[in-house]
């Protein structure tokens, strides 16, 4: 073969395979391009799921709350009555105890006057 014909066709080589290299690699960068288009799509679609479940979740969390708060304020109610009522205890047993004590005096008092024999005005009875 002669020089000439031998660069020809290594130049001809040399185009054909720059076009299958370019042609490959538009062909492998259209298919990056849809894989991560695909992936991008999926990755989205777990997102939004994880989204909505946890939305779901949230919303029974939130329930529980307000069952919790609805029991500790009427805990909170009875408590608050109990110890209201137990202040009104209380203040009665301290002075139901002194209404004792001033009537024990006052039959203290009669039976000693019984005991000496004298009426209410000192005298003794007649």
């Amino acid at each position: 073969m002669d020089e000439e014909l031998k660069g020809y066709l290594q130049g001809m080589e040399g185009r054909i395979t720059a076009t299958l290299i370019a042609a490959m690699d538009n062909r492998i960068a259209a298919e990056i391009r849809a894989s991560e288009e695909r992936t991008a799509a999926l990755i989205a679609a777990e997102i939004g799921s994880v989204h909505t479940d946890m939305e779901h979740r949230f919303a029974h969390i939130d329930a529980r709350f307000d069952s919790v708060d609805a029991r500790l304020k009427l805990q909170a109610g009875l408590i608050q009555a109990g110890a209201r009522a137990m202040a009104r205890f209380s203040k009665f047993s301290e002075s139901s105890e002194e209404r004792w004590n001033e009537l024990d005096r006052q039959v203290e008092a009669v039976e000693r006057k019984l005991a000496n024999g004298t009426h209410g005005d000192g005298k003794p009875p007649a």
